[in-house]
């Protein structure tokens, strides 16, 4: 175990950091702090295919779920992240979106005629579907085009936040989607129509109108911020324990 790089384990990240255009090919583990570069901490597997002094590396972490590429320049590593279904979205017009606790919301589980919305590691939750990240929340419809979601601390704070229903055949927003976060916590989601008004200015302005449900060929997506406690920080966080236990 750990002869000629097969299955070497690294007690920091230092070891893997400071390989260079010598490293045989092999692979690795790393189960302390110290890997910056990818913002790990614990729990990192590296492979390494080194073929004339310019090798190329494959990173996974379990705690981070995603998966990175690093070349060696011959003096120094760079860096890519690998998009997988474990970090990006598919919105409903099939376009990708960087991802972390997303729900989809629909009119209702029974109406709903898209398959998709229930597929790449998502669960229903009520009248919506949330990636294992968002797992806890729950969304219920209130009136027309009204949906309340519970069990997360809000929007997210950063990157995008809410995408109305798309066309899935590439047509555009079906709606205008806001959302308002209440004293307890929940967001209430509302839909609305597009209206279009003649400005002072002879410009046309895309405005709110009357309320409308998700159509039942697409959802809203909505891209959330997560307590402490939630299922997936306390999986995530037990991973870590464990890994810096070994």
């Amino acid at each position: 175990m750990g002869a000629f790089g097969l299955g070497a384990s690294f007690s920091s990240g230092a070891s893997i950091r400071t390989q260079d255009g010598s490293t045989p090919t092999g692979f690795y583990g790393s189960t302390g702090d110290g890997y910056s570069e990818i913002g790990v901490s614990a729990d990192l597997t590296t492979f390494i295919i080194n073929r004339g002094n310019r090798p190329t590396r494959i990173h996974q972490s379990y705690s981070l779920r995603g998966t990175w590429f690093s070349y060696y320049s011959g003096s120094a590593w760079t860096y890519h992240e690998a998009y997988t279904t474990g970090n990006t979205t598919k919105a409903s017009d099939g376009t990708l979106k960087a991802a972390s606790p997303v729900a989809r919301i629909v009119k209702s589980q029974e109406e709903n005629q898209r398959d998709d919305v229930a597929e790449d590691g998502f669960s229903w939750c009520g009248c919506a579907t949330a990636n294992e990240e968002a797992e806890g929340v729950h969304v219920s419809r209130l009136d027309v085009g009204v949906y309340v979601l519970a069990g997360s601390t809000g929007l997210a704070s950063s990157g995008w936040q809410l995408l109305p229903p798309m066309d899935p055949g590439g047509m555009g927003e079906f709606g205008i989607v806001e959302a308002e976060q209440g004293d307890n916590g929940e967001l209430t989601i509302r839909l609305f129509k597009r209206k279009y008004i003649l400005s002072d200015d002879g410009e046309m302005v895309k405005t709110k109108g009357a309320p409308i449900d998700v159509p039942l060929n697409s959802w809203i997506d909505v891209r959330l911020d997560m307590p402490e406690d939630s299922l997936w920080k306390m999986k995530v966080n037990a991973a870590a324990q464990d890994a810096s236990g070994d």
